[in-house]
C-alpha cells in the first residue's frame, strides 16, 4: 500500500495542456510555474517514506498478532492512501491556508495512528518481543509522537499567518527530510543492538559450558 501510495503521487505530474506545443524558453518557463506541484510530490513523497520506514521499525518487534492490531494497521494504510488528495489539493492551491491546513492535517491524522498503533502493541496485553528493553520503547514513543507534533505546530503556524514569510509546505519538507536523517540513525541503533545481544546470549552458554565442566 506504501508502495501504491507513493506511485499515484505522480499522477499530478503532467505536462499542462497549455505546454504542449510550447518550446525552448516558454516550455522552461511553463515547467518552472509548475512548481507547487513537484514541491507537493516531493514532500508527500518524502513523509510517506518516513512512514513507511516507521512502520517497518515497529512492525520488526512485533511478537504476534490481535486483532486490534490488524485494524489499526488497516487504519493506518487507510490514512497513508489517502494522502494523496491533499496531495494534489495543496499542489493546486498551494498559497493557501485552507489547502495546507487540510493537507497538514492528513498528515497530523496519520501520525496519530501510527502514535495509536505503536501504544497498543505495549499497553495492556504486549505484542512485541518481551525482551524489548524499556529504554527503547521510550524512546520510540518519543520518536513517533515527534511528527504529529511538528505537523500540529505547523497548522497552528498556517493559522497565525507564517504563509506571508515562507511557504509552510517548503518548511514540511525540510523537517520530513530531517526525520529521513533520524530514522536512518534509529535504524543502525536498533541493528547494533540486536547484533550485540546474540553475544550476550553466546557468552552466557559459554558461562554455563563452562560451569558444568568444572562440576
Amino acid at each position: 500500500m506504501y508502495a501504491i501510495a507513493l506511485t499515484l503521487l505522480a499522477v499530478d505530474l503532467i505536462l499542462p495542456q497549455a505546454a504542449a506545443d510550447l518550446h525552448g524558453g516558454a516550455l522552461l518557463q511553463s515547467l518552472l510555474e509548475n512548481w507547487p506541484k513537484l514541491l507537493a510530490f516531493l514532500t508527500s513523497f518524502t513523509v510517506i517514506s518516513n512512514f513507511w520506514v516507521g512502520h517497518l521499525v515497529l512492525f520488526q518487534h512485533v511478537w504476534r498478532f490481535d486483532g486490534g492490531l490488524m485494524w489499526l494497521a488497516l487504519l493506518q494504510l487507510l490514512c497513508v492512501a489517502f494522502i494523496p488528495f491533499p496531495t494534489s489539493v495543496i499542489g493546486e492551491h498551494v498559497g493557501d491556508p485552507v489547502a495546507q491546513q487540510f493537507y497538514f492535517g492528513t498528515i497530523l491524522v496519520t501520525g496519530l495512528v501510527m502514535v495509536a498503533l505503536w501504544r497498543y502493541m505495549n499497553s495492556g496485553r504486549p505484542l512485541v518481543h518481551p525482551e524489548l528493553s524499556p529504554e527503547y520503547i521510550r524512546r520510540t514513543d518519543r520518536i513517533s509522537l515527534a511528527l504529529p507534533t511538528t505537523f500540529l505546530i505547523f497548522m497552528i503556524l498556517v493559522a497565525v499567518g507564517v504563509g506571508r514569510i515562507i511557504n509552510p509546505l517548503l518548511l514540511s519538507y525540510i523537517v520530513a527530510l530531517l526525520f529521513i536523517a533520524l530514522g536512518i540513525l534509529e535504524w543502525r541503533n536498533s541493528e547494533s543492538a540486536e547484533e550485540a545481544e546474540p553475544d550476550g546470549v553466546l557468552t552466557e552458554e559459554c558461562t554455563g559450558d563452562s560451569e558444568r565442566t568444572d562440576e
